[in-house]
């Protein structure tokens, strides 16, 4: 993410862009130009001079509001539309890097990071540009006036350049901070408001405004510190000015009494006030602000870079599963440990234990979510070999399934339009039909994730389903039934064991009938 594709994302238009930048700090200066020939038309009472001088600094000023705005709106136009390529490639990133990328990491790369970016590097071109011509176009002017107005105003743009090395580095940390607390503070959102009806529910309310307010003002103190740092350039950059300014008038007081230049001139020079502060402003600023984004594009960038989008599943399907001297160290000294453990194919396993004693986490570690503190699990074929998995035909149904904005079947196949003719089968296997007609548009309702529109049971039902249409060979099932009732638990049990498929299933509340459906049981102690 640099500029090179900035104006990859529309030559044309980044073309226009730039003329337009650099034609309204030139349209300043002829304003500059003509506000001291109205003085000396005015000085010599050459009054039809005077009108068309007039009438030709209202069209100046007109064109120069009106290539501003335009050339705003063109660089605005050009940063969205190099963000959506930008958010389209980050997304390919991290899907095909196969990591575990945190919700709020995700959420803040592709909002406020974007933004930082938006309003450091990419607007601060414009003022760069504007600010550059600005001020050379001033010093031209200056040189056809007398030298001495040029030294003072060359001396004074060189000083003022200098001065965001003064803060440079504090900001650019301050930048950086802002990033990292804006992506804490979404993580707080989605902790806390993930459980708001608790909350209602036990009237913790308190705590919720107590954390959420902390986070925000780490939040708002992070973006104060940054705007601190800002303000205090501009403060130093605005006192040198009017030093140096004051200098000039002087200057030009003397030239004046001395003949050497006309009255116009003294006028000129306030305007040149005004141009030279918000071209040095605009410069200075720009800089800093680019400067100060690097870290949080550096950030971006990384995520940008290319990852092989040939993602398959490789390996094999798995005869067999065992773990060997498997343990889990907890940060807060707590420690899980396993027994040896061979799972084999084909077999019917109810997994059962203490709460607390590791079976989630076990299913974790199998699939690769968690790795181990000692041992290893190891995934072996027909003849005892250890393999690498394939790990698309191992299903996992978690006690809170993961569902899409989408409709049922296409939750069912994920999308898969060549598994539509099995979707009747696995519906009916898992008991999902009888749900299914209570819907208007059947198997084609859409879920809505916010309103909710289907219950946990029907949930588990669907992911249950995902798994039998897509073959999955090994079954993890962790409570995945928990929301749907005993009669149906059993019914769908007494369907998946039928099948060749190895299935292990997490359940705390069973009964003799769903113990007799499995080929053994392991339990696991704390």
């Amino acid at each position: 993410m640099n500029y090179k594709n900035f104006i990859k994302v529309n030559p044309i238009r980044f073309f226009f862009f730039v003329l337009l930048a650099v034609f309204q700090p030139i349209l300043s200066v002829v304003g500059t130009y003509l506000v001291q020939q109205e003085t000396n038309s005015a000085l010599s009472r050459n009054w039809q001079q005077f009108l068309v001088i007039n009438i030709l600094s209202l069209v100046v000023l007109g064109l120069n509001y009106t290539f501003s705005s335009i050339a705003q709106y063109l660089d605005e136009i050009q940063q969205q539309d190099l963000n959506q390529e930008v958010r389209a490639k980050i997304i390919k990133h991290y899907y095909f890097d196969q990591k575990d990328h945190p919700v709020s990491d995700v959420q803040n790369r592709l909002t406020n990071d974007l933004t930082l970016v938006d309003d450091g590097y990419f607007l601060g071109l414009f003022g760069l540009i504007y600010g550059i011509i600005l001020i050379i176009g001033i010093l031209v002017y200056l040189v056809a006036l007398n030298w001495a107005l040029l030294l003072a105003n060359v001396l004074l743009v060189a000083v003022s350049l200098a001065l965001p090395k003064l803060i440079e580095k504090p900001i650019s940390r301050a930048t950086n901070l802002i990033s990292e607390k804006n992506e804490k503070y979404i993580d707080t959102l989605n902790e806390w408001l993930s459980g708001l009806d608790q909350l209602r529910q036990f009237m913790a309310g308190a705590k919720l405004f107590s954390v959420t307010q902390d986070a925000s003002k780490k939040l708002e103190d992070a973006t104060v510190k940054q705007t601190t740092y800002q303000k205090l350039l501009n403060a130093i950059s605005g006192i040198v000015t009017q030093v140096f300014l004051l200098i000039v008038y002087l200057l030009t007081g003397y030239l004046i009494k001395n003949g050497i230049v006309t009255i116009g001139v003294l006028l000129i020079v306030g305007n040149f006030s005004f141009y030279l502060s918000n071209g040095i402003e605009n410069i200075t600023g720009s800089l800093t602000a680019m400067k100060a984004a690097k870290k949080v594009k550096d950030k971006v960038n990384s995520d940008l870079t290319p990852v092989s989008d040939n993602f398959k599943h490789n390996g094999e399907i798995p005869a067999a599963i065992a773990t060997h001297n498997l343990s889990l160290q907890f940060p807060n000294g707590e420690k899980l440990t396993y027994p040896d453990l061979t799972i084999k194919q084909g077999e019917k396993i109810l997994l059962t234990g203490d709460s607390g004693a590791g079976k989630s986490t076990l299913f974790k570690m199998i699939l690769g979510q968690i790795k181990p503190s000692t041992g290893e699990i190891s995934f072996k074929d027909k003849n005892g070999n250890t393999i690498k998995p394939d790990m698309s035909h191992i299903g996992y149904i978690p006690q809170d399934p993961v569902v899409f904005p989408a409709s049922i079947e296409d939750n069912i196949t994920m999308f898969n339009d060549k598994l539509n003719k099995g979707v009747e089968n696995v519906v009916n296997e898992v008991n999902l039909e009888a749900d299914i007609s209570k819907f208007k548009e059947g198997i084609n309702k859409e879920i809505d994730l916010d309103k909710l529109n289907i219950s946990g049971g029907q949930r588990q039902k669907i992911v249950l389903a995902r798994a039998k249409i897509h073959n999955s060979e090994v079954i993890l099932i962790d409570e995945g039934t928990s929301a749907i009732d005993q009669k149906g638990t059993l019914d769908i049990l007494a369907n998946l064991v039928k099948t060749k498929a190895t299935i292990v299933f997490i359940a705390h509340n069973f009964n003799d009938d769903m113990r007799a459906l499995f080929d053994r049981e392991i339990h696991l102690a704390k």
